[in-house]
């Protein structure tokens, strides 16, 4: 049953960030708003066997970050994914003026903690050269109008996969029960990486 106590969890931390956001979104205003697309790789248990294998996946989110302070946000990103059909992530982290940034949170489904970073390409980058603003003065456009873009690149981990690195938590692994509850909740999946592309709007 998908619908266990690791995911209540993880719906109740999506609805505390949302409100998070909504409240401090009077106070600071900033915001950035993007589509993403992601590739990944997960490393899952008991797929086929009781051995580890590699399985391939992807998705296109929509998301938003919501800035609480002149570098401090809280981000919700939301899409389609396969092999789970639909996922989510909420999260908090800093950017900083070169553009780049970190962000660590949850993805409510299938649940992993996440360690995120975005790297910004040039395309971001506002001190241009005299030749590409004569370009778009001649188009009716300055820097302002170039929508940014960024590559974004994690590392996601499971309880079972916290549990795999740390042999002092191994004791709940003997519990049939648990280690079902945790499966169901993240796929089976033991810890995945993910690269992709924001595109702002």
């Amino acid at each position: 049953m998908i619908c266990t106590r690791p995911l209540r969890f993880s719906l109740v931390f999506l609805g505390i960030l949302t409100s998070c956001m909504i409240t401090t979104a009077q106070e600071v205003g900033h915001s950035e708003s993007y589509i993403e697309s992601n590739w990944g790789l997960a490393n899952l248990t008991g797929l086929l066997s009781d051995t580890e294998a590699v399985f391939p996946g992807t998705s296109v989110l929509v998301g938003g970050r919501r800035f609480i302070s002149r570098r401090g946000f809280l981000e919700v990103q939301g899409g389609l994914a396969f092999p789970s059909i639909l996922t989510a992530k909420v999260g908090g982290g800093k950017k900083w003026d070169s553009g780049w940034s970190v962000s660590t949170g949850i993805r409510v489904f299938p649940l992993h903690g996440y360690l995120q970073t975005g790297v910004p390409t040039d395309r971001c980058n506002r001190d241009l050269s005299e030749r590409k603003q004569r370009r778009l003065a001649r188009q009716g456009k300055t820097p302002a109008d170039l929508k940014c873009s960024e590559w974004v690149f994690s590392f996601e981990i499971s309880m079972l996969g916290l549990q795999e690195l740390f042999p002092e938590m191994r004791k709940g692994l003997t519990d049939a029960a648990f280690r079902d509850r945790w499966n169901g909740a993240s796929l089976q999946s033991l810890h995945l990486i993910t690269a992709g592309h924001r595109w702002m709007f």
